[in-house]
């Protein structure tokens, strides 16, 4: 992975910002937290795009901070890509605000076998090692990199071992979870992975074209293809793209039921939140929140802050932390497990404030 200098001096800037009281490491841990352990998995070759039909029983409209949002390209590019543990395509679509219109969506494993069930769905941005990728690349961030389709699957088998967690669990940690899936079962999520811009000094928390390119375009299409619960739209991201969810769930919460993170890079953007929580935070408190850490979490110090924040505001949430590093191996187990048990129970566990 290369990043351009000031990109990667940027985030440089952004580690002195979000661990307080420094840390002398930081260079080495974020260097090995940005790199790729190992390579996707091997895609299908020559597979060929095929127009996908509307699902005709779902609106085409969606309504976002008060307009209409209407798809107006006839119908998305899908192409079957895989081979993973759950049905994985690429969604394409015409976009007037984002010409690497790409997100790779994962699917419940019986979602073609249940043709009248919908779906919750979680729009989860990855990190910034993957934003520098190739749009198409870069898209898998959850299914190949962090092999989401895995943790899938084993949250659907009702019943989670440590090597689900890559080992990274204690014994409490790894009870307490096979408790709440017992009482919530997973029930499958539709996991969209937009091909995400790197985040950099000069153009603030989001770009804009980006953030209508994803409000008023992606989401519509979406909703529009798959059979999507409304009510359980969420978001959620790594790391950088931790730092986006947090910022679309802030700021677009009659879009969002559920709002999560893990490991993300909120240190830099504390006002950006707090603001969007003062202008909307009678509506934030009707959403689910979750905040993922870890005890080797380099921005932990930040994210336990940003959660002080969010309690002296009165927002309730959840805040887990768990065992591990900042890095790939983490994302693997404790991270994608948590985002998907968070998105995927019909009750999500409800908190009266941050909890470990």
């Amino acid at each position: 992975m290369v990043l351009n200098s000031k990109t990667a001096m940027f985030w440089m800037i952004l580690a002195g910002l979000t661990v307080l009281g420094g840390c002398s490491d930081y260079s080495d841990q974020m260097t090995s937290a940005l790199k790729t352990q190992e390579p996707p998995k091997k895609l299908i070759e020559k597979n060929e795009i095929v127009p996908s039909k509307p699902d005709a029983s779902v609106d085409r409209r969606l309504k976002v901070s008060g307009d209409q949002a209407v798809i107006e390209d006839s119908v998305p590019n899908v192409e079957p890509v895989g081979s993973f543990l759950v049905p994985t395509e690429y969604f394409t679509i015409r976009s007037r605000y984002f010409p690497e219109a790409i997100c790779a969506v994962s699917l419940p494993a019986d979602y073609h076998e249940k043709p009248s069930t919908v779906y919750p769905m979680v729009i989860a941005f990855g990190g910034a090692g993957e934003c520098s990728k190739s749009p198409r690349q870069g898209s898998l961030a959850w299914v190949s990199y962090y092999k989401a389709d895995e943790a899938a699957k084993a949250l659907a088998s009702s019943h989670l071992s440590s090597s689900d967690f890559r080992g990274l669990v204690t014994r409490e940690q790894l009870d307490k979870f096979n408790r709440l899936l017992k009482k919530n079962p997973y029930s499958g999520v539709i996991l969209v992975c937009p091909y995400s811009p790197l985040l950099t000094s000069h153009n603030g928390l989001e770009i804009p074209e980006y953030e209508k390119y994803i409000m008023e375009e992606l989401i519509p299409a979406l909703c529009s293809h798959y059979r999507v619960d409304r009510s359980r739209l969420g978001v959620d991201g790594v790391s950088m793209g931790g730092a986006r969810s947090m910022y679309y769930g802030f700021k677009y919460p009659e879009i969002f039921s559920r709002v999560g993170s893990v490991q993300a890079a909120v240190g830099p953007f504390m006002d950006t939140y707090r603001h969007l929580v003062n202008s909307k935070g009678n509506r934030i408190k009707k959403s689910s929140i979750q905040i993922v850490s870890s005890d080797l979490d380099v921005f932990l110090k930040s994210i336990e802050k940003f959660s002080s924040m969010l309690e002296s505001m009165g927002m309730r949430h959840s805040l887990l932390v768990l065992k591990g590093p900042h890095d790939y191996i983490f994302n693997q187990g404790p991270g994608s497990l948590a985002l998907l048990s968070f998105h995927g129970s019909q009750n999500p566990k409800a908190s009266q404030g941050p909890v470990r």
